[in-house]
């Protein structure tokens, strides 16, 4: 079944044209690689085959058929396709509230209280789907696969998702799934991973939260456990190579998109962040010094 007065729905200024519309089916064939750099929190159900996720740490997992996987804003993925794969992805780029009763931050707090002795799943990261989300993501990739773009919708089919998580998954199965966002002050820590990346500089990102220079240290380095420049830095060097390794993009671009003001500042972050040139680290070529992204 097609979608009817296509010219209408297209036509609408709720209709998404992005290439990283909120909702997201794709399809991988097997061999497929890539990098996966996230500047929102992603949910991505595997509702076919296998892939497998390398994280800038060098942890991996893989997930499979049946399973949903929590991939959290800031994240830079190396990512390849086991075998012909189907995935729908979920991105917020608000927030994430289990309904409007319960928002993650409850989810923390419940997770402090809880006894110390209760077992914990193996991977903090991966739910499986259940029956019901089954039923949910047959209906939701039928609807985008015939076309079906609308934000609107998009935006009622998400609180539909966070709901059927809060009322058929156990709160210990979801503070394990949220477990690399949960912490004691979540309206911080995810406010600075959701918007780090729209501020130049520590102070600027501070000011956008009318907080002091020294309130915000005060705040970010429990959290996150180094001081904000070099969380940025680091989290900005990432971004950066993974742009120069998997794009053909001028450099005059990728310093533009990362707040560069010159070709010479540009040079100069990634002699100190990578150990390399920017042309040395688009054709592999080793640089002696620091680096502190592999």
């Amino acid at each position: 079944m097609s979608i009817l007065y296509q010219s209408e729905h297209s036509g609408c200024f709720n209709y998404d044209r992005s290439e990283k519309p909120q909702i997201e089916v794709k399809r991988v064939a097997m061999g497929n690689a890539g990098i996966w750099s996230l500047k929102e929190n992603e949910i991505v159900f595997v509702t076919e085959g296998r892939i497998r996720f390398v994280s800038n740490d060098l942890s991996s997992y893989e997930g499979l058929k049946g399973q949903i996987l929590f991939l959290p804003a800031g994240g830079n993925y190396s990512f390849g396709a086991l075998a012909d794969s189907a995935i729908t992805i979920f991105r917020f780029y608000e927030s994430i509230r289990l309904c409007d009763n319960f928002d993650l931050e409850n989810l923390n707090e419940e997770k402090a209280a809880a006894s110390s002795h209760q077992v914990r799943t193996a991977s903090p990261r991966i739910l499986n789907i259940n029956i019901l989300l089954w039923h949910y993501l047959d209906g939701l990739n039928d609807l985008i696969e015939e076309g079906m773009r609308c934000r609107s919708f998009f935006q009622i089919k998400i609180k539909e998702l966070l709901l059927l998580l809060h009322s058929f998954y156990t709160k210990q199965e979801l503070q394990n799934f949220f477990s690399p966002i949960l912490s004691d002050d979540m309206a911080f820590s995810e406010y600075v991973r959701l918007h780090w990346k729209d501020f130049h500089t520590v102070t600027e990102l501070a000011n956008s939260m009318h907080m002091t220079h020294k309130q915000f240290y005060n705040r970010f380095i429990p959290i996150f456990g180094t001081r904000p420049q070099r969380w940025m830095n680091e989290g900005r060097a990432r971004i950066i190579h993974n742009e120069i390794t998997s794009t053909r993009k001028q450099f005059k671009l990728i310093a533009a998109e990362n707040g560069f003001a010159s070709d010479t500042h540009f040079t100069r972050f990634c002699k100190k962040e990578l150990g390399k040139t920017p042309t040395e680290v688009r054709h592999g070529k080793t640089h002696a010094g620091g680096g502190n992204v592999k």
